[in-house]
């Protein structure tokens, strides 16, 4: 057995729990800028998530070609698991493997979780904002007002307001 595809993949799981965990403190900029309603400071939160997004997303691309590489040493086919990948491994590498693993899941369903909590409230404010709308202007359902205030056909275009509500 190679130890240099072990620690190779054991590095890539470590950059992508890095990876993951900045990701996480990312979303919660984007959390707090909206909870305070810093639209400025929401426009660089984003911007840093989505470049946290692309170095998950490339640290992903890493592991799992390390993980080919430590499969294709032990004689596994691609699709093994965690677990069969430990039991090719001699005794005192296992623990390692399945640590470096637990650790990965923990920060993958931290991440999922932290992004699945910004989702919830970003939809429960847009709704709240949306019925709060038609409740004051129920006349004004579904209607779009030219500078005019006459009725204007809705184009099939984005619609940007220049004014905070």
């Amino acid at each position: 057995m190679n130890i240099e595809a072990l620690t190779t993949f054991i590095a890539r799981v470590g950059e992508q729990i890095r990876a993951l965990d900045a990701f996480v403190e990312d979303q919660r900029a984007v959390a707090g800028a909206v909870r305070a309603r810093d639209w400025p400071a929401l426009e660089k939160a984003l911007e840093r998530a989505g470049a946290s997004a692309e170095r998950v997303s490339s640290a992903e691309a890493l592991r799992v070609a390390a993980w080919e590489g430590l499969v294709y040493d032990l004689g596994l086919p691609v699709d093994s698991s965690v677990f069969r990948a430990s039991l090719a491994l001699p005794l005192e590498f296992r623990s390692t493997l399945n640590e470096a693993y637990r650790t990965l899941r923990i920060s993958a369903m931290r991440a999922r979780i932290e992004n699945d909590a910004l989702s919830g409230f970003v939809g429960s404010a847009a709704s709240t904002l949306r019925e709060a709308m038609e409740a004051a202007f129920p006349e004004r359902k579904g209607r779009i007002y030219g500078r005019t205030g006459l009725p204007r056909h809705a184009g099939s275009g984005a619609m940007i307001l220049d004014t905070a509500l």
